[in-house]
């Protein structure tokens, strides 16, 4: 018993303790009541079970529901439970407009903040847009939401709400100045940055990390005077992470002021302290050691620069190079110099690299090896250098012994040019190494050496001599102009007419000349070397095989002739006798001498020559040109007889499909359009695709125009695939047959042909032509009825530029066999379509008298008027407009008008019946 009455004891004070009252037996609000006493007590677990049993109790629409309800989702929150988000959202969904909105939102943005989930927290912070806040708060609120963007790396969104915060006069504001002005840090705005940062070099807060980031700025910005100043301080106080980037940059500082003995110890800290090297570190470390006379410890740093590196490789090779020098390690200073000569970029470090290379290149054990090169490259690159002086003294110690022609001219040179032996010597020197240049075929090496040999023009035969082989070496690379100057101052040398080389250099001047189109000259220099020539110069063919060619260019046909037939005398048998005997006979036939050319084609047809250079090419040639000639002279039988013969000579050659075409235009000139047909489509169907093929389709059409087989043409052509005739192309052929015969006034042909197109096309590009011309050709025949017809179907399509003329002779022809139906439907287009006043004219009478014949006096009354007020109309015609005007006047009994009689004196009583003459006079004496 004692036992029960002590549990029972303990379960009171337990309840006791909690504060708890039973809930089951309680009202909604006095459960409501205690579970706030709970959650302000901070007993968030108790209290979120009383506000559950609140609201299984209430109506979910009531306000203590909705209290209750909050409650609830901030005990969620408090208890850092994983739904707390989800039961916030659900409070917040199933109370649009409870006031506890922000509270809520506050509540959970609070909670993803502290626990660092800023992307949560960003989402729950952007709930607040539009809600009043405080201003305090809102700048709580827009730092926090920037701090998140920032975290997020969102830094586009972060700025404007940092901005925000760091504009206000509250507490939050250093660290939103903080935060934009790291933002503008990392974006490399350092104007920015230092607007934003150097505010905070002494904040409690951020003092210690803001002068480290403007360090990086003041190197980024070069304001070295500014990091050195706080660079100490800053150095003393840096962490052992920070140290070596610091020392660094206090190093480099001092290294671009020149100030090497201060910068040295803070750059051997950054290195010494494991800061990270990089090639333009080792470089600078190289730089301060070198210029304080630590040369082994520069050549340590240097060493260790990259290949890479660009123009500090260059700057670095070239110090590690000096180092070695100051250190005596000659061999590789000799190597670093090649090294830095070879990647250079820098002009000035380029040209020192390679003349010091050369200098320990000529100190080392075999001066006659690499240094020769090296100097001769150092000069050749290097033209205006400073050190040329001191590289030709080099150069002259190195050839002063040697015997061979390019070292005996640097030696000569070294030695000087001052007396008149030297220079002789050197111009004859000069010529023999162009001449060993030229042996070896090395153009430019010979040619660079007779130009030296000219350069002292001692001796007239050397200088004759020179400009021939210059001559020669510009021939060979093709500068014509160029050679031909050379050969002329050859010739022009004095003692050059004894040369050997006279001949030679009068046959190239010739080609000179013809290469540069400059061809009478060509021509008169070609007989100048014929003249000159000995009888066994072997030139002497192809000089006159090209004076032959010559003339035949410049139109001389006659002299040509000649040389045509001196070429083939010389050697009749030779490799270009038989194309002398196709020019010759060709010049021929350009002087009139048709029968003479043809017997020496006929000839050169039959004969072969197994030395021809082209291969018995000219007998075919000779042949096709003989039915070609032929064909020019009308003798059309004979011309296909040959192109015939030509075809079977050489079947297979492109000239044959020409041969065949021809062979079709001669005997269509014989109006053998059958034939000629046959031998096109054969063409066509032989040599599918080719330009020859194509031709023919083109060639045919007029043929079978002349043999009146258009339609024929139209299905041989739709049926050959590589033609690719579009519709609209056959359209136009057969449209185009009928207009050609309307426009040479073959109109019966042509109404024939525009039928057939009609016919064949009855939906055709050219209908509306084809009717109307169609109509014209039938008009000129005085066939009206088929004329109407014609013209009739270019009215009934949508208006165009024939609709003018067909409704004028649909007029005309109706007015003259007075149907005055079609005459007033006629009239009353022309009306509307024309602005033409001598049709319009035309159209008034027409409506005029139509109405009249159709009794419609009261129409006719006005149209006659119109045609008799206009004075441009015959007499004839005014005068039957007023009888008209007076006629239907009486018969509408329209009794005495002004505008009636103010015209009927002009006409008097011509035509009237007495009735109407006694109107006359009534509306006179009335007027």
């Amino acid at each position: 018993m004692m036992r029960r009455l002590l549990l029972l004891a303990f379960l009171v004070g337990a309840a006791a303790a909690h504060g708890q009252a039973p809930f089951s037996h309680a009202t909604p609000q006095s459960i409501y009541a205690d579970s706030r006493g709970l959650f302000d007590r901070a007993l968030y677990a108790p209290a979120a079970e009383g506000f559950s049993e609140v609201l299984q109790k209430v109506d979910a629409q009531t306000d203590l529901a909705e209290q209750a309800a909050f409650f609830k989702a901030i005990c969620s929150v408090r208890l850092l439970n994983r739904d707390a988000g989800d039961q916030v959202l659900a409070f917040l969904d199933a109370y649009p407009s409870t006031a506890r909105r922000k509270e809520a939102v506050l509540e959970m943005a609070e909670y993803s903040f502290n626990r660092r989930r800023y992307g949560d927290a960003r989402d729950w912070l952007r709930l607040l847009d539009g809600i009043y806040l405080p201003k305090s708060e809102r700048a709580e609120v827009q730092f926090k939401l920037g701090y998140s963007h920032f975290l997020l790396e969102e830094y586009d969104l972060a700025r404007p709400q940092l901005a925000a915060a760091k504009a206000t006069k509250y507490p939050i504001a250093a660290s939103a100045q903080y935060y934009y002005g790291h933002i503008a840090y990392l974006d490399t705005n350092d104007v920015t940055a230092m607007e934003n940062l150097e505010p905070l070099q002494n904040h409690e807060e951020f003092g210690m990390v803001v002068p480290y980031y403007l360090a990086q700025i003041y190197a980024r910005q070069g304001l070295d005077d500014k990091l050195l100043k706080l660079g100490e301080s800053l150095l003393k106080n840096a962490t052992a992470k920070r140290t070596p980037e610091i020392a660094k940059l206090i190093g480099q500082s001092l290294f671009k002021k020149k100030r090497y003995p201060e910068a040295l110890p803070y750059l051997a800290m950054h290195r010494d302290l494991g800061g990270k090297m990089s090639s333009d570190d080792y470089y600078q470390l190289g730089v301060v050691n070198a210029q304080t006379g630590h040369y082994k410890e520069a050549i340590q740093a240097l060493n260790k620069i990259s290949n890479n590196a660009g123009q500090v490789s260059e700057f670095g090779l070239y110090l590690l190079a000096d180092c070695y020098v100051k250190e005596g390690q000659m061999e590789e200073a000799l190597s670093a110099f090649k090294a830095v000569s070879e990647i250079a970029k820098d002009p000035v470090i380029l040209e020192e690299s390679a003349f010091q290379a050369a200098k320990l290149t000529y100190k080392s054990s075999s001066p006659f090896g690499d240094a020769i090169d090296m100097f001769k490259r150092f000069l050749s690159d290097f033209p205006q250098t400073e050190h040329r002086r001191e590289a030709n003294e080099y150069l002259a110690n190195l050839y002063i012994t040697s015997k061979d022609y390019g070292r005996a001219m640097e030696a000569i040179v070294q030695t000087g040019m001052g007396t008149m032996a030297m220079r002789e010597a050197y111009q004859r020197v000069a010529y023999f190494r162009a001449v060993e240049f030229f042996q070896v075929s090395d153009w430019s090496g010979a040619q660079e050496y007779f130009t030296k040999s000219l350069g002292y023009p001692q001796n007239l035969t050397f200088v004759a001599l020179s400009h021939f082989w210059l001559g020669e070496l510009a021939y060979r690379k093709g500068d014509a102009q160029e050679a031909l100057a050379q050969f002329e101052s050859f010739l022009k040398t004095p003692g050059s007419y004894t040369l050997t080389e006279r001949p030679t250099a009068l046959y190239n001047k010739a080609y000179c000349l013809y290469k540069l189109d400059r061809l009478e000259d060509a021509s008169a220099a070609f007989r100048v070397y014929l003249q000159d020539a000995k009888s066994t110069d072997r030139k002497i063919e192809d000089a006159t095989l090209r004076l032959a060619d010559l003339y035949f260019l410049l139109g001389k046909h006659a002299l040509a002739q000649e040389y045509y037939d001196k070429s083939v005398r010389l050697d009749p048998k030779g490799r270009y006798a038989a194309y002398a005997t196709y020019q010759q006979a060709l010049c021929m036939g350009l002087v009139g001498k048709d029968v003479q050319k043809m017997e020496v084609l006929q000839r050169l047809s039959t004969s072969s020559n197994e030395q021809d250079a082209y291969g018995g090419k000219y007998s075919s040639e000779a042949l096709f040109e003989l039915a070609n000639t032929h064909l020019r002279r009308g003798e059309n039988v004979q011309a296909e007889h040959d192109f015939l013969a030509y075809i079977r000579m050489v079947p297979g050659s492109e000239r044959a499909r020409r041969a065949a075409l021809n062979m079709a235009i001669a005997q269509r000139n014989d109006e053998r359009f059958d034939a000629a047909i046959a031998t096109f489509q054969e063409i066509v169907k032989k040599y599918p695709g080719t330009p020859e093929a194509r031709e023919a389709i083109t060639t045919a059409r007029s043929v079978y125009d002349e043999a009146n087989r258009i339609d024929d043409y139209l299905t041989w052509v739709q049926g050959i695939d590589f033609a690719q005739v579009r519709a609209s192309e056959l359209d136009s052929v057969a449209y185009m047959s009928a207009y050609d015969k309307y426009a040479s006034s073959k109109f019966d042909e042509a109404m024939a042909g525009f039928d057939r197109y009609m016919k064949r096309f009855p939906d055709g590009f050219f209908t509306v032509k084809a009717n109307h011309y169609a109509g014209e050709s039938a008009r000129r025949l005085n066939k009206a009825d088929e004329a109407l017809g014609y013209f009739r179907k270019v009215t009934q399509a949508p208006v165009g530029e024939h609709h003018i003329n067909a409704w004028t002779w649909i007029l005309r022809i109706s007015s003259a066999r007075k149907n005055a139906d079609e005459m007033l439907i006629a009239a009353e287009s022309v009306l509307a379509l024309s602005d033409d006043a001598s049709l319009l004219r035309e159209a008034n009478v027409a409506m005029m008298r139509g109405h009249q014949a159709l009794k419609h006096w009261e129409v006719a009354y006005g149209y006659s008027e119109v045609v008799a007020a206009d004075e441009r109309n015959s007499p004839e015609v005014r005068t039957e407009a007023k009888a008209n005007v007076a006629r239907n006047a009486l018969t509408l009994a329209l009794g005495n008008r002004v505008r009636t009689a103010s015209f009927l004196p002009s006409w008097g009583e011509n035509g009237l019946t007495p009735t109407e003459r006694d109107w006359v006079t009534k509306s006179l004496a009335a007027y």
